[in-house]
């Protein structure tokens, strides 16, 4: 998880959470905090910026940061996770550019990846990261020893992940940055036939590929993951794992799980780990922030 100085949970309530990244303190809306009650109100005005959606729009969209700067000058700062350096600016969706929800996936990633390399003597265990943002599980999967191809739509998003790689000395490392549609280079993929010893997928509820093709989680998830069983390499010795996670509404870690499960039914005789994603204030009230599934072939769990 991340150290209290780098990142902090202060504090939810009325659709809204309020966040310590390092040196900012981000007031942002949370539809999961709807239904709670702040606890403690003032600590609230000491915001260092708050992002106001657009009157009639929705969560994700777009709308523009109030307070002490605006996300037109607002300099990038940066947080650290484990050996991870993580770059942080305002964007104009509320969006900071780093999921801290995610810090337990990425280090049960670390850990699968440690153990792959403990099974294999002549390469890095090969791992595919799927949807993956600005890099935080990329850079987890390369400084543990993988190598790996880093697959994301959005341009903007892998120059920022490249840049977190900078940030965090991990230039040098085998990371593949594609600009591509997930869809379609796991289709390419199959046909060239390519597998991979760990795959990280958290597909968005809802997104475009590169030349406007809209990825709709209900409609295409089961494709997903039933292209990411088939790429798992299955004939490999060494430890393999996939990693699913999502934000969307109502669903749930049983769901997840159920997913995963029609792709890796049971294989190896090892079940799927089905959690969601919490964050927690330091008076240990929780905030769901997702959920994950894990499958492991070595059935190491982090807790």
């Amino acid at each position: 998880m991340f150290e209290p100085s780098e990142y902090q949970l202060v504090d939810f309530g009325g659709g809204r959470k309020l966040e310590r990244f390092g040196s900012e303190l981000l007031d942002r809306p949370s539809p999961a905090a709807a239904g709670a009650t702040s606890s403690d109100p003032d600590l609230w005005t000491t915001a260092t910026a708050r992002f106001e959606v657009e009157q009639g729009g929705k969560q994700g969209g777009k709308g523009q940061w109030v307070e002490s700067f605006q996300v037109n000058n607002a300099e990038p700062w940066s947080v650290r996770h484990g050996d991870s350096r993580l770059l942080m600016q305002l964007g104009a969706s509320g969006n900071v550019g780093l999921f801290p929800e995610q810090a337990s996936n990425w280090e049960w990633t670390a850990d699968q990846v440690s153990q792959c390399r403990d099974d294999l003597s002549d390469r890095r265990p090969r791992v595919l990261n799927l949807f993956a943002y600005t890099g935080g599980a990329s850079l987890a999967a390369a400084l543990a020893g993988a190598e790996v191809t880093h697959v994301d739509s959005s341009g903007p998003s892998v120059t920022w992940a490249k840049r977190n790689a900078e940030a965090s000395g991990a230039a040098d490392l085998p990371i593949r940055w594609l600009v591509e549609d997930a869809m379609k280079y796991i289709a390419r993929e199959v046909k060239r036939g390519n597998f991979y010893d760990g795959i990280i997928a958290d597909p968005p509820t809802y997104g475009h590929g590169p030349k406007g093709k809209p990825f709709k989680f209900e409609q295409h998830l089961d494709t997903l993951l039933e292209v990411c069983g088939e790429l798992l390499d299955h004939k490999s010795s060494a430890g393999r794992f996939l990693l699913f996670s999502c934000h969307a509404p109502a669903f749930g870690p049983s769901a997840a799980v159920s997913a995963v499960e029609s792709v890796v039914p049971g294989a190896d005789g090892l079940p799927v780990d089905g959690r969601p994603l919490v964050l927690e204030t330091a008076d240990g009230r929780a905030l769901h922030a997702g959920v994950a599934a894990r499958w492991s072939s070595t059935a190491s769990e982090l807790s």
